[in-house]
């Protein structure tokens, strides 16, 4: 895990040193443990490293093989298994490092090589004998790439921020995608930024710099294969379920730093840190397992309980931080340097101090359970997909479910059927009377709320175009702060495309979403976990601050109204709605804290 920065002159001059060591110098965060560059005869690469795999100098950026160059962020996790198969090619390796095996995978199946790749990656190869760049971001965009083109020159980066010490790159914003945010909440949806001319590499997607006629492609060379219902049991799903979990879990143990757990209490971390722990038994290496939650005393959805049966279950040593509403401001500005746009929800905060306790005790790579919801049917908007689909092909079992939702969540069934109709309205088009009457956006649409007609379908949505790209978003800049590397086995894609490939029903049965996780889970559950059935997500006490302090947030609103240059006016004090008052001033905050121009 570490960070990036590439320059390339369109002129053919040579990169200034000093404007690409400040660039990189911006992101030390990500690489506290060393730095290095490289300059080519028109184009520069810079990396920070933070060390997780061979610690030696040995394993140090950028990395040179048979002439060509790379920097790379992230983490190749079956390269051993790569290493020894290029082995049996005729390749040796110098090092231990996974960064060695990219670069050799390249020189033998070259652009191909991403194919063979488990893991999460940003990287920009420099092919000495095409004199072109191949850049790469991985399946899922678990790891950024931005890139953005300045008067002559072609720059990416790890972070944003990079950008703004780039001479001629200045800060404006992206009326549409800003648009969205303030109306709507949306961003990290498309390829675009709420930066104007600043775009990010799509996952799955390679982008090819030609270094002579200054040209780039870019090419997708993933997607989740078209749907394949699997012909399983659902008994024979589960085994292969807790196999391939297993496995994704065992490969992101691979470390030579200390591995711990972020921990919430709820379905996903808790069988992540079940996993783990049969894992290290198994393999006879048992060390106790450290995680690291947020706690809430007093805050009606504070999962301390939860936490607690998890730690005494699995007998872990379990760390625990306090957020408070201390600082809020400074933190809150100071976070938003760290995620490059606006911080979208005080979760985001407890989530950073997360991260900064597991690096206070030493823990410098940590296990999430980011994406189990997004391929498993884990929210609301997934029942109303499996409910829509059941009432077209059989109204019995969708009256079943429905029964069944009112059980298990003690609503009446009317209510459901009110939700779904809710669920499937449009997002007015017209915008509120709190946007500037000036602010006007070109290609404004309306947004859909829809369900989609499967489980399937919805999970497709959600990680390609709705939600995943965000909470990716969030978790990079968060743990990188802290100097952390985060790993994700939900979305390794084996489960992804094995999960995506079942019925909707070994996802939801009788209003019991994540079925499958939950029924293969259940050896390594506290009892009270498995039958938990509420979905708190990553919650803090936002809106009690909000209304708590109210003085001090509508000082802070008038602030952004100001800073806003007329795109929010005056009536937004009129709002009720407070996730519309937390966007306006984290946006005022973002435009502040970059000097973001209209």
């Amino acid at each position: 895990m570490c960070g990036i920065t590439g320059i390339v002159n369109q002129s053919n001059n040579p990169v200034d040193p000093g404007e690409l060591n400040q660039a990189n110098g911006l992101i030390s965060h990500r690489g506290p443990d060393g730095e290095g560059t490289y300059f080519g005869s028109n184009f520069a690469f810079a990396h920070r490293r933070l060390s997780i795999i061979d610690l030696s100098e040995k394993a140090s950026q950028p990395m040179f093989y048979s002439g060509n160059v790379i920097v790379f962020n992230g983490a190749i996790y079956n390269y051993i298994e790569l290493k020894t198969q290029l082995k049996s090619k005729g390749y040796s390796f110098q090092s231990e490092s996974d960064t060695e095996v990219i670069l050799t995978a390249y020189d033998y199946w070259g652009a191909d090589c991403v194919q063979y790749f488990n893991g999460m990656w940003a990287f920009a190869i420099y092919d000495k004998k095409k004199n072109r760049l191949f850049c790469s971001r991985d399946r899922f965009g678990i790891k950024p790439f931005y890139y953005t083109r300045v008067e002559d020159k072609f720059c990416f980066a790890s972070e944003i921020k990079q950008f703004t010490k780039i001479q001629g790159w200045k800060a404006k914003i992206n009326r549409t995608r800003v648009y969205e945010y303030l109306v709507y909440g949306y961003h990290d949806h498309t390829s675009e930024t709420l930066f104007e001319n600043v775009l990010q590499l799509k996952k799955g997607h390679n982008l090819i710099y030609d270094l002579d006629k200054h040209t780039s492609e870019i090419k997708n060379y993933y997607y989740i294969p078209k749907d394949q219902n699997a012909f399983i049991s659902f008994e024979d799903a589960k085994e292969k379920f807790v196999e391939l979990f297993r496995d994704a879990i065992q490969l992101r143990l691979r470390s030579d730093v200390k591995v711990g757990s972020a921990l919430s209490g709820g379905l996903d971390s808790s069988s992540v840190v079940g996993v783990v722990n049969q894992v290290l038994k198994f393999e006879k290496n048992f060390t106790e397992q450290e995680t690291v939650s947020a706690c809430f005393p007093g805050f009606e959805k504070d999962e301390s309980f939860w936490i607690n049966e998890v730690a005494q279950k699995n007998k872990i040593k379990a760390h625990k931080v306090f957020p408070t509403f201390k600082n809020f401001f400074d933190d809150l500005r100071s976070l938003t340097w760290y995620q490059d746009e606006p911080v979208a929800g005080a979760s985001l905060m407890a989530q950073h101090l997360v991260f900064k306790t597991a690096k206070s005790n030493k823990i410098t790579v940590m296990l999430d359970g980011q994406g189990a919801d997004e391929i498993l049917a884990g929210y609301d908007r997934f029942y109303y997909s499996h409910l829509k689909n059941l009432f077209q092909k059989n109204i019995f079992r969708s009256v079943s479910e429905l029964l069944g939702y009112f059980k298990l969540h003690s609503v009446h069934p009317f209510e459901a059927l009110k939700a779904v109709s809710a669920f499937n309205r449009k997002a007015k088009s017209i915008a509120p009377n709190w946007i500037g009457s000036k602010f006007k956006v070109s290609n404004e649409k309306s947004f859909k709320r829809s369900a989609d007609k499967t489980v399937r379908a919805t999970s497709i949505n959600m990680i390609y175009e709705m939600g995943l790209g965000a909470l990716l978003h969030y978790e990079d800049r968060n743990s990188m702060a802290a100097s952390v590397e985060t790993r994700l086995p939900f979305l390794d894609y084996r489960l992804v495309e094995f999960c995506l490939s079942l019925p909707d029903d070994f996802k939801i049965k009788s209003a019991k979403r994540k079925y499958i996780l939950r029924e293969s889970m259940k050896p390594v559950l506290p009892d009270a976990v498995y039958k938990r059935f509420d979905k708190i997500g990553f919650a803090a006490p936002q809106k009690i601050w909000m209304r708590e302090h109210k003085a001090l947030f509508d000082q802070h609103l008038e602030n952004a109204i100001d800073q806003s240059g007329g795109i929010i006016n005056q009536n937004i004090k009129e709002s009720k709605n407070l996730d519309i008052i937390w966007r306006a001033i984290t946006f005022g905050i973002w435009m502040e804290v970059f000097g973001v121009k209209v």
